[in-house]
């Protein structure tokens, strides 16, 4: 597969966190049911989540590295991409400072050849023509959409009514005891997403999500994510990293990858 050919499944698949974008151990049920005892800890979480600041602009440096595996999931080819992202409402802009590629244990830098197809796709993207009607062929197979942070945290009152939820063992993540609650969706579909949540059991802020997506779109075996959030020293509530395994495709093209995003030096407009 060529960097462009990774860059564009990459972007039919990129999902807008910004635009708001299996954890190990015993499912042990502590018994709690959503309409009881569960109701409070939920009603928290959303209250939570309710309190910070809505961020509609922000950049932020990021490195994305794509892994392009085999049938047997080992890596055959890494692309690492260091960029600045600008994202001002819905529009997000990137400029691409480093990409470099692996494969056979050889290394090459082709940041030219990657910023110059941006480009080009930037151009197609700009024009063509848009079927309100139907949308294209990525977004008819569910592969480009936008998430809202409730479709990914559907904590509030409204949202949560798709789902039943549990409240699992506390884990430990990074030094720390956290809550784990396991949502299931009640309709399966493309656009819920069901798994696990980590919250922190001081401030109720949700610190990681591992979920997958309880319908696959067509073409689509495998499409699951794991995300790990960050409260800002302003009180935004914000990305830190993301990590998501794909899987899809048919026998003659098939798009086995894992693609991971981290950031840095987040400033909110």
């Amino acid at each position: 597969m060529t960097a462009r050919r990774s860059r564009s499944f990459l972007a039919a698949l990129a999902f807008c966190w910004a635009a708001v974008f299996l954890t190990p151990g015993p499912a042990w049920c502590f018994g709690f049911a959503q309409d009881g005892e569960l109701n409070p800890l939920l009603d928290r979480i959303a209250e939570r989540a309710k309190s910070h600041p809505e961020v509609k602009s922000w950049r932020a440096g990021a490195v994305t590295v794509v892994t392009e595996m085999d049938k047997n999931w080992k890596p055959k080819k890494t692309t690492r991409v260091r960029k600045t992202v600008a994202v001002t409402g819905s529009e997000r802009s990137e400029k691409v400072l480093e990409a470099l590629q692996t494969e056979k244990g050889v290394t090459k830098d082709i940041t030219a050849e990657f910023i110059r197809e941006a480009a080009e796709e930037r151009r197609d993207a700009k024009d063509k023509p848009a079927d309100s009607s139907t949308g294209n062929k990525d977004e008819q197979r569910g592969m480009s959409r936008s998430l809202s942070l409730e479709e990914l945290l559907p904590f509030s009152e409204k949202a949560r009514q798709s789902y039943t939820f549990v409240r699992l063992q506390d884990e430990v993540i990074e030094g720390r005891a956290v809550y784990v609650l396991e949502s299931k969706a009640k309709i399966k579909g493309e656009k819920f997403w069901e798994g696990r949540y980590f919250i922190s059991p001081e401030s109720y802020d949700v610190l990681r999500v591992n979920l997958t997506i309880s319908k696959n779109p067509k073409f689509v075996k495998e499409l699951s994510t794991e995300i790990d959030f960050q409260v800002l020293p302003d009180g935004h509530f914000f990305i830190k990293k993301t990590w998501m395994k794909v899987d899809a495709g048919m026998v003659i093209k098939h798009i086995r990858m894992i693609v991971e995003e981290e950031y840095s030096d987040v400033e909110v407009l």
